[in-house]
């Protein structure tokens, strides 16, 4: 790891103004987590490194109808504070990312600005409909969280922008999620794949009135299951109406061959877990509790 100056501005537009004199030089600093063990082997080597954990407000978590999550909670924070069957999933997620010491340090923010495939937090906010709360010294913007990875490690963060809240809609009533994922280790280990489901049923606890779909691990980043939405969507929640989504969304799944699993072993795998997260989803949203 070669030297770099450390800085710590005390307010957005103060760290905006350094990332944007800086430029490629420079890199913004949340958990930790991802950042340092890049720069350790080499893999980032930024001159200038700008924390943000001296800018106010940045890790608060509100309820106002819906969610706002600052960009530095901590996912130790994070999974504390979800308790509503419809946030389920993202606290599953949370729970499951890393060891605790980890989910101590790494931040909400941090996971999603690191845009790995494997993402654990991404597929549960995809199916919240997530959007994204950007700001640089100049401008302020808003975007879904669909689209906001490009590619592995690339996001639409314009230069010397930085996130600073995740926002959730209000769920509807009747709405569950779950989140499952495999790993090669019980714990400790990143994703071979994972999926978060939403279920939304309409009064009578049998017809999916809404869906969403995430995986994550079997793509160039976490995506949407399109397909497999549109099929649970208006439908009764029986086994064959299950089983069509979960292959829907097996088709739309690119995953890769790595050291942790085959492409075709990662493809039947999105196919097992859906089924159990859509059925664990339904049950939350029916029952108003979570495991």
């Amino acid at each position: 790891m070669r030297p770099f100056e450390y800085h710590e501005p005390t307010s957005i537009e103060a760290a905006s103004e350094l990332l944007a004199e800086h430029g490629s030089d420079a890199a913004a600093l949340a958990g930790g987590t991802a950042l340092l063990i890049d720069m350790r082997h080499g893999e980032l080597q930024p001159r200038h490194v700008v924390s943000l954990w001296k800018i106010p407000g940045l890790g608060k978590f509100h309820t106002n109808g819906g969610l706002r999550i600052g960009a530095l909670l901590t996912v130790t924070e994070l999974g504390d504070a979800l308790r509503d069957p419809a946030t389920l999933g993202l606290r599953e997620a949370a729970r499951m990312l890393g060891s605790w010491q980890v989910q101590n340090m790494a931040t909400v923010g941090g996971n999603i600005c690191k845009a790995s495939p494997g993402a654990d937090l991404v597929p549960p906010l995809l199916c919240l409909d997530a959007r994204l709360s950007l700001r640089s010294a100049g401008s302020e913007r808003e975007v879904p969280v669909d689209g906001f990875l490009t590619g592995p490690d690339q996001t639409a963060l314009r230069p010397a922008e930085l996130l600073v809240s995740i926002l959730i809609p209000q769920p509807p009533p009747h709405t569950g999620t779950a989140f499952l994922k495999i790993m090669r280790r019980q714990a400790l280990d990143c994703s071979i794949v994972s999926v978060c489901a939403r279920v939304t049923l309409e009064d009578d606890g049998l017809t999916c009135k809404e869906a969403r779909i995430g995986l994550a691990a079997v793509a160039p980043n976490p995506i949407r299951s399109l397909r497999a939405e549109v099929a649970l969507a208006g439908k009764r929640l029986e086994d064959a109406t299950i089983r069509e989504a979960a292959q829907l969304a097996r088709s739309e799944a690119r995953p890769i061959t790595d050291v942790r699993a085959s492409a075709d072993y990662r493809s039947h795998l999105v196919g097992v877990l859906l089924e159990r997260a859509i059925r664990k989803a339904a049950d939350r949203a029916r029952e108003g509790k979570g495991n």
